[in-house]
């Protein structure tokens, strides 16, 4: 699943994607920009990196932020559905059409279109979770309310994934 960049624009180095792990708060500031932390943006180097996020409403109520080759593995999956079934067209048109392509400016910013801030019901503060190929956007409320965020990971929770993985 994790992809290469082909070269690094400026010295020809293959970059690794890496994966994004752990959690931070942020606010939105006035003019509705979120800062994603330096951790979530390493994983280009180099000074003419760009740092590009394709951002969507995710499956749950939050939104999810996939680095351009991220987005680009997904949308090459995608393809591979046919068009012919009613599904996978209605499932590629709403996974799609709220899509946004967001470049960090210069201190790291995003500024999120509100239709997307809407459907998280976003208002202030976020939470950005690494989830390995992608960040998740959270209002803390919803994040506290989900009710995946009460299934507890005890050790019946691990045993059963121990089948899985």
């Amino acid at each position: 699943m994790w992809g290469k960049f082909p070269q690094h624009p400026k010295n020809g180095e293959t970059v690794m994607i890496t994966s994004f792990a752990g959690q931070s708060q942020h606010p939105l500031d006035e003019k509705g920009r979120l800062s994603i932390p330096a951790k979530f943006r390493h994983w280009l180097d180099g000074d003419d990196a760009e740092y590009v996020f394709m951002v969507t409403k995710g499956s749950d109520p939050c939104l999810v932020a996939y680095p351009l080759v991220e987005w680009d593995i997904i949308a090459e999956q995608l393809l591979k559905l046919s068009n012919f079934k009613k599904k996978n067209r209605a499932f590629i048109r709403n996974f799609t059409r709220s899509a946004a392509r967001l470049k960090c400016d210069a201190q790291g910013r995003i500024t999120i279109p509100q239709e997307l801030l809407d459907y998280a019901r976003i208002k202030k503060d976020v939470i950005i979770i690494g989830a390995l190929n992608r960040l998740e956007f959270w209002d803390p409320e919803m994040l506290h309310n989900h009710p995946e965020s009460q299934i507890p990971l005890d050790d019946d929770y691990f045993e059963d994934l121990g089948d899985l993985l």
